[in-house]
């Protein structure tokens, strides 16, 4: 194999496909990229056998077409440090790639490997194919991923729920303590489907995305238990998370009793404040409301604090104590000026969600002991 790239897109394409290098694996190979240039097309290709990710690049410098494994790690560091605009990588003979600055004032040999001992190039099958918007796809990740849970003996919990029903695609996720729920409209016709997107992989999607992709394609093979995401010139394909997903349209408050507008900034300043009086982060800060104005606080063993805020509010008095980083976490994403807070008694959850309806999202969290 002889090609030359440009140095530039070189490198973002390594960066691109990088996240999928395996840092644990006893299998050797899978701290490799795997390089195929074929025709007109150099595609680069790293899995850890959970994920996976393909991303390809065109090139008319293809002076011998051919495939091979390459350390991952050495490569990108060794195309960062190229200071000319192109590079060219030359198997020079079995084991051995010359990479070489396009001057040739910079050499480099590293060892490489044949594309027979690394897994293939997974192949995109159209079974149960929708489309999305991108930018909706990377806001029902950055909305529903802090809720995901870390506790690996609840497996089922550690990923985000995508169900489709043909018209929107519904995300959610859940630690038990709290959930995040968004939903965005896809494209088209699509099939209905259901499954558990593990925590890897919709992290790797998360920055894999970008401004300039403007729509996702989300396909499962059943067969073989696996979802991918492909966009622009790449494909990112993951295994799913085996199991049923907890009910959760039972843990969403339908009815709220006690309904209050408050500016998005005014509650989350308020509750970062509360969280400044102390060093354990987890403390109840307790939310009084009463008519037009909610009293925000904290009692801790090292400190305290009190903050006043306007809210538009009618109802009986309330008083409830939520986990402060949940409440922030919720509403960070919230995008909306203005914020609903539904609750119903100081021991139900609470729902948290925007004044509009132009953004599709719910925070449910569940209320702590004063």
């Amino acid at each position: 194999m002889k090609i030359k790239l440009n140095t530039n897109d070189f490198s973002n394409l390594l960066t691109t496909v990088l996240p999928a290098i395996s840092t644990r694996s006893t299998l050797p190979s899978l701290s490799h990229f795997l390089i195929d240039a074929d025709k007109d097309k150099i595609k680069v290709y790293a899995t850890d056998l959970e994920i996976g990710i393909e991303s390809s690049i065109s090139s008319k410098e293809i002076e011998k077409e051919g495939a091979l494994t390459i350390p991952a790690r050495n490569l990108t560091d060794i195309i960062r440090v190229i200071d000319s605009d192109s590079v060219t990588l030359n198997k020079v003979k079995e084991g051995k790639v010359e990479i070489s600055s396009d001057d040739s004032n910079t050499k480099f040999n590293i060892v490489c490997g044949e594309s027979e001992d690394y897994p293939g190039f997974p192949e995109m099958k159209e079974d149960r194919l929708i489309s999305i918007d991108a930018k909706s796809l990377k806001e029902g990740i950055e909305k529903t991923l802090p809720s995901v849970s870390k506790d690996e003996s609840r497996y089922i919990l550690c990923g985000i729920y995508f169900e489709n029903d043909g018209k929107e695609l519904k995300m959610v996720s859940t630690d038990g303590r709290r959930l995040s729920y968004y939903k965005g409209k896809v494209k088209g016709n699509s099939s209905k489907f259901k499954a558990i997107i593990p925590t890897k992989a919709i992290n790797v999607l998360e920055k894999t995305l970008t401004d300039e992709d403007e729509s996702v394609k989300i396909s499962i093979n059943s067969s073989e238990n696996q979802i991918y995401f492909s966009f622009g010139n790449t494909i990112i394909y993951s295994r799913l998370i085996e199991g049923d997903y907890p009910n959760y349209g039972q843990v969403i408050p339908e009815n709220t009793t006690k309904n209050i507008i408050v500016g998005t900034e005014e509650v989350l300043n308020a509750t970062k404040k509360m969280i400044a009086a102390t060093v354990e982060r987890t403390t109840p800060v307790k939310f009084l409301f009463r008519s037009n104005k909610a009293v925000i606080s904290l009692q801790a063993a090292d400190g305290s604090g009190t903050s006043t805020i306007p809210v538009q509010y009618k109802g009986d008095e309330i008083e409830i104590a939520f986990n402060p980083e949940f409440i922030i976490n919720a509403l960070r994403v919230v995008r909306s000026d203005k914020v609903k807070i539904g609750l119903t008694t100081p021991i139900n959850p609470g729902k948290i969600a925007p004044e509009s309806d132009t953004e599709l999202y719910i925070g449910v969290i569940m209320p702590m002991r004063p």
